[in-house]
């Protein structure tokens, strides 16, 4: 299994707001596949991604933080962010 590259609260934050944008403008303008806007590139590679799946970590014991696992296709870079739980998403 590959490791998980850390990502800063920042870049979090810029994918999280990138993937809104994504998402208002998919429903604003009512578009349909292929007219999709973009999915954020790689925060490793600066790749162009064609699917971006992401999960909650599940919880352990006694560490009192909420991180989000996210991988990215086709490059396979995998990631890990780590949310203050005031903010989670």
């Amino acid at each position: 299994m590959t490791s998980r590259t850390e990502l800063s609260p920042a870049q979090f934050s810029a994918i999280r707001q990138a993937l809104r944008d994504r998402e208002r403008a998919i429903i604003e303008h009512v578009l349909q596949q292929p007219e999709y806007p973009p999915l954020p590139p790689c925060p490793e590679c600066g790749a162009v991604v064609e699917q971006m799946d992401s999960a909650v970590e599940p919880p352990k014991f006694e560490v009192d933080e909420q991180a989000f696992l996210i991988n990215v296709k086709p490059c396979g870079h995998r990631f890990r962010a780590v949310v203050d739980l005031d903010e989670t998403p």
